[in-house]
């Protein structure tokens, strides 16, 4: 309304106010998150970010930043990891479940989805990267130069170290 966003329920009722410049991130329907977007520098890149819940309330206040984890398939749809978020405290980032609950801790320099595959999440830390699911547990640890999902696979990641290149199933 106004070029602003806010949400509403599928009865048409208002939940969060169109107040906001950019558009508001529902990463699961079925939950009462709602992450929003403001003081945007489209000059400089940079952003705030805040978690509300229906009630309008600020929520998940521990973190700098708090965003979904985007995601695309095969044909570049957009979709977002639907059960975790992306958080932020002093330039380290961490996940934290739909509830709050801290999943991997802050220390990563890094966290990003693995194009097309869903659970499966890429960190980086210390220069190296690794892998891991949406519970917050390592499925590959940070000792690679790099971490790759192969198109039109059953979710292979390719995986390079020292200038060699491997192969690492779902």
């Amino acid at each position: 309304k106004d070029n602003k966003w806010g949400v509403i329920d599928e009865t048409g009722s208002v939940i969060i106010d169109p107040s906001y410049s950019e558009m508001i991130i529902v990463p699961n329907s079925k939950n009462d998150v709602f992450l929003c977007t403001y003081d945007v520098d489209y000059t400089t890149g940079t952003y705030k970010t805040k978690a509300l819940n229906s009630k309008n309330e600020e929520i998940f206040k521990d973190y700098d930043k708090i965003e979904a984890i985007q995601n695309k398939d095969e044909k570049d749809n957009l979709w977002y990891e639907d059960d975790v978020l992306k958080v932020e405290k002093k330039g380290k980032y961490g996940i934290i479940d739909l509830s709050g609950k801290e999943l991997l801790s802050c220390e990563y320099d890094q966290i990003s989805a693995l194009s097309g595959i869903k659970n499966a999440l890429k960190i980086l830390k210390d220069g190296k990267y690794g892998m891991i699911n949406i519970e917050g547990k390592e499925i590959l640890p940070c000792e690679y130069d790099d971490l790759y999902s192969l198109k039109n696979t059953d979710n292979s990641i390719l995986i390079e170290k020292d200038g060699k290149i491997g192969l690492v199933d779902s």
